[in-house]
């Protein structure tokens, strides 16, 4: 028998399928968690007066629905350089998922009390941790040729940088308008989804 040393190949198949299932059970309590609304009477204006009631519910739901999507987006894009694993980088995939988990209940808590600031915290600390734990993942894995799939060019690597980075900072600011004018954190998290949306330079390196 060998004494060679056996290296075992950890793919990232299972780890990403964990993930994936993940999202779509963290994306379907967010809307399981949306209280419905009350209408007292039977009138239409009974109606429209318990949806406008409900509005900050559907609001919250909305936003951290298309921000985990974007999520499982980047997620998705990161095993597409990194294709093998190791247990740092599986426990570092096990934290972002843990504070994945944790969006359906920071949304929960902004839709009963939207303007107050300890809301807004929990909701702002939710979402950058997201984004820094999955940037701390894709670091680790970028930088151990032993886990990469292909090449990475160096645009993707910078783009990737600052779309990782940019929402803990702006969520930061939603955290301290919080304290003074509440209503315009609602808004920075409204806009800041739909700047993600917009087509970047990774646009190219896709089909």
């Amino acid at each position: 028998m060998s004494n060679e040393r056996q290296i075992l190949r950890m793919a990232s198949g299972r780890l990403e399928a964990l993930g994936d299932g993940i999202f779509s059970v963290a994306m379907t309590v967010l809307v399981i968690e949306l209280a419905l609304p009350v209408v007292k009477g039977d009138n239409w204006s009974d109606f429209l007066n318990a949806l406008k009631h409900s509005w900050n519910g559907f609001l919250c739901y909305m936003i951290s629905f298309v921000v985990l999507g974007i999520m499982w987006f980047g997620h998705r894009m990161m095993f597409e350089y990194i294709g093998r694993t190791n247990r740092y980088f599986i426990f570092l995939g096990v934290l972002f998922y843990m504070v994945v988990c944790l969006v359906p209940f920071s949304t929960r808590f902004l839709a009963e009390d939207t303007l107050k600031w300890y809301a807004i915290l929990a909701y702002g600390v939710n979402l950058s941790l997201c984004n820094l734990t999955l940037y701390a993942q894709w670091l680790y894995g970028i930088n151990r040729a032993t886990l990469m799939e292909r090449e990475l060019p160096d645009e993707v690597k910078k783009e990737a940088k600052l779309l990782f980075l940019l929402s803990p900072a702006v969520y930061t600011i939603a955290i301290i308008f919080s304290f003074f004018v509440p209503l315009v954190s609602i808004i920075i998290f409204v806009i800041t989804p739909i700047v993600y949306l917009i087509p970047n330079k990774l646009d190219k390196h896709l089909p």
